[in-house]
């Protein structure tokens, strides 16, 4: 008799375990996109741009670069590096708030990583490593409304639909460290995990937001592998897998090898003939790849509607359009993808007789070298 109760408990058990299992799902919903190094139109014939000079006083000033930018609710969120802080910019890039301030108090923060926008809840969450604690405040008024303790060390989340949270892990010495992935429910109880790792390491590199939303949805990616995911409640399934033309991503045996003994790796992979790095940019019809070989920069630009890919170095790319330099690539607002001028870089190109588009030219003749950055906005054209 104890031996049938124990196997009917046995079976109990593996049924409720399967019917629980979330694993990454297969479908033939999976889409390549490769960013050949076949010769591309030129960009200034493929993309709409604009442009947005931000305000630049003592209560908005970007003292180093621009880690994330999100536009939700009518305004443009930055938050910046250097003293880490985040702050608010109308459209036309007129400065409104910041939100939160540096501190260990309630409401304040010391190394905010990244930040997530819960349109549902009417909510803006921020990270914060040092104090290990998500702070939430009003999408409204920018007031602060609640905190939690972060119960693991990770930089980017995103709120899914089901009352849940999805995390980019990178905590690697938690319970879950060897999971790419970790959703837990509001209150940060765990829930599930996915996508396990082949490659373990405290060094990061890339965009510090590899999870993010567009049109209400969320996707996800990992530094070493060309996938990226779509969260749909209980259901996880590769969308598209990425491809850089003749380059290729590290493979796993070479990291490891040239990461043993946990030196740092990252110049050497930088130094290589490998894809080093990559950063995803997603909205509306125009999806951007932001890349590295050999220490040289590459945009990858791919349109939804009509599934052409187009693929630059970042120099053609930043020369084709009369744009100067850009300093990176961080974020959307709207349906654009928003990279990062930076006035003094601007200011050079101007004393070496540089021709910029006429709308740019106009802001840097009334730029000074400690202003705010501009943002550049591109997406690709609509069908005629």
């Amino acid at each position: 008799m104890n031996n049938i109760r124990y196997c009917y408990l046995l079976f109990a058990l593996v049924a409720f375990l399967a019917s629980c299992k979330r694993d990454i799902q297969k479908t033939d919903h999976e889409s390549t996109i490769d960013f050949t190094q076949e010769p591309s139109d030129n960009p200034s014939d493929i993309l709409e741009t604009a442009f947005i000079k931000l305000e630049t006083n003592d209560a908005c000033l970007i003292d180093k670069t621009v880690v994330q930018v999100e536009f939700a609710a009518e305004k443009i969120f930055i938050l910046t590096g250097g003293e880490r802080k985040l702050l608010i910019f109308d459209r036309s890039g007129k400065f409104v708030a910041v939100t939160g301030g540096r501190g260990a108090g309630p409401g304040e923060y010391i190394a905010p990583m990244s930040f997530s926008i819960d349109l549902h809840r009417n909510i803006i969450s921020v990270i914060d490593i040092a104090q290990r604690k998500l702070i939430a405040y009003d999408l409204t008024d920018y007031r602060f409304i609640s905190e939690q303790k972060a119960l693991y060390n990770n930089f980017s989340f995103e709120y899914l639909e089901d009352n849940k949270i999805v995390w980019k892990n990178t905590d690697y010495q938690s319970d879950y460290g060897d999971w790419s992935f970790l959703v837990t429910d509001r209150e940060q109880n765990y829930v599930d995990k996915h996508l396990k790792k082949e490659f373990i390491t405290g060094y990061f590199t890339g965009h510090i937001k590899s999870i993010y939303k567009q049109n209400g949805e969320v996707f996800a990616y990992t530094e070493y592998h060309p996938v990226i995911y779509h969260f749909m409640n209980d259901t996880v399934f590769p969308l598209y897998r990425l491809k850089f033309g003749k380059y290729q991503l590290p493979p796993i045996d070479y990291l490891k090898k040239i990461s043993a003994n946990n030196v740092n790796f990252l110049p050497e992979l930088n130094r290589s003939d490998y894809v080093a790095q990559y950063s995803v940019f997603d909205a509306g019809k125009t999806f951007a790849v932001f890349y590295s070989v050999s220490e040289k920069p590459h945009i990858g630009i791919y349109n939804k509607d009509n599934r052409h890919t187009y693929n630059y170095t970042m120099e053609e790319f930043q020369d084709k359009l009369k744009i100067g330099k850009v300093d990176h690539i961080s974020g959307t607002v709207d349906d654009y993808i928003v990279a990062v001028l930076q006035p003094f870089d601007l200011l050079e190109e101007k004393s070496k007789n540089y021709t910029f588009l006429p709308e740019l030219q106009n802001m840097v003749a009334e730029s000074s070298d400690g202003d705010n950055p501009v943002l550049f906005l591109f997406k690709v054209k609509k069908r005629k």
